[in-house]
Parts: structure tokens; sequence; C-alpha cells
């Protein structure tokens, strides 16, 4: 009797599952890994400005010769900034979510940086030297972390660094292709999709000390370090 032949899609589907599945398992993806870890000093000018809190931060620290390694790459990266007021316990909203799209061209040796913020047009700019690209990331343009009446009295504020971060909807997508892959269900998807529930904890966050949202009042600027 002959034996049917194998559906070369299905198997590169059952494969890819496999490996996915096998690395899962030897490295096991956690969020929580990330909480554990406390923030290090964060450098922050803030002031009032017609009502709202303004925050400058310095992530110089974060921006060294590792990133730039990374964003030299010749492929293009994202360095996702998050800057939040939180109070003292460590809650608060989710914080204001500034993208830079990196991308260096091996043939002109040069960065074209394209930065993106909710509510705000897009901007971009080639330039050939680091030290630019370096100067965009490490001291952004400040953050308006919104109105001081909304902010505790007492406050920190946080910022969070990372490269080319997972989004919930392609996290969502990756695992339902895992778990149903073209020729029907897969037991191996299946526990890959299990596995991969948060996206890896590459990011770097900073905190500055306790700000006093009174201090703002009438425009007034302060420094914590």
């Amino acid at each position: 009797m002959r034996r049917a032949a194998a559906n070369p899609a299905a198997l590169t589907h059952a494969a890819a599952a496999c490996l996915v599945a096998a690395t899962l398992v030897a490295n096991p993806i956690s969020a929580p890994a990330l909480a554990s870890v406390d923030p290090a000093p964060l450098r922050v000018d803030c002031r009032g400005e017609a009502g709202r809190l303004l925050a400058t931060v310095d992530l110089g620290p974060a921006v060294d010769a590792g990133l730039e390694r990374k964003l030299g790459n010749g492929l293009a990266s994202t360095v996702r900034l998050t800057v939040a007021a939180l109070d003292p316990s460590g809650a608060g909203a989710g914080g204001v979510e500034r993208d830079f799209d990196v991308r260096f061209d091996v043939w002109t040796e040069t960065f074209t940086v394209t930065i993106r913020e909710p509510g705000a047009a897009a901007s971009s700019r080639t330039v050939s030297d680091w030290a630019t690209v370096r100067r965009l990331l490490a001291t952004p343009a400040p953050f308006d972390l919104g109105p001081l009446a909304a902010l505790p009295e007492r406050f920190t504020v946080e910022a969070r660094l990372e490269l080319d971060p997972v989004t919930g909807l392609q996290l969502g997508r990756t695992r339902e292709r895992l778990a149903h892959p073209a020729g029907g269900r897969s037991l191996l998807g299946s526990l890959a999709a299990f596995l991969l529930r948060a996206p890896p904890p590459d990011a770097e966050r900073y905190r500055s000390t306790l700000l006093t949202r009174s201090d703002f009042a009438g425009g007034a600027a302060s420094r914590a370090r």
C-alpha cells in the first residue's frame, strides 16, 4: 500500500513549532523577572508649565557602546522610551511612550532616526555620527506627564527603555500561528503558544528620587538624581 506524501508546509510548521517549544522549555520567558530588578537611579529635570508636569530624563547610562553595536548592525530597530509618574508604592498610569526607529545604512554609513509618539506627527532625520543618535536617545525632548492636579503629592518619575519591544498584538498573532498552523492544530505548537505568554524582559528601568507636587506650582523647576 502506498503511503500518502507528507505535506511540506505542514512539516515546516511542525519543525518550527518543535524548535520554538524546545527553546522556550530550555529558556522560559518570564515577565515577573523584570519586576524583581530594582530600577537604577534616574536623573530628571521636572518643571510645571500651564498646570502640567514636563519631565526631561537623562538616560546616558543606558545609551552605551552595547546599544551602539545593536543599532549599527544594518537592521531596523526600535528603541521605546516610556516615562511615567508613580506614587511612592510604584503604582501609576501607563506613562508616555516614545519610539525611536533607528536604521544604519551600511553603504552610506549614516543613521536614520524616526521619532514617533501618540498624538504627535512623526519626525525623521539622517545623521552621520553615533554621537548625535546618542544625544537624541539619552536626552530626549521633555515628556508631558499630565496635569499636576492629577498627580499624588509625593511621586517619582520612572523611565523604561526597551529595544525592539513586542506588542500585545504581535504576541497574540504569534501564539495563534503556533497553535493553529496551516494544515491543522499542532500539539507542539500549542505547547509553544502556552509557554509564549509574555515578551522577553529585555528592558532597563530607571527611577528618580521622591518629588513633591506642590514644589512645581507656578512653573517651578526641580532636578532629581
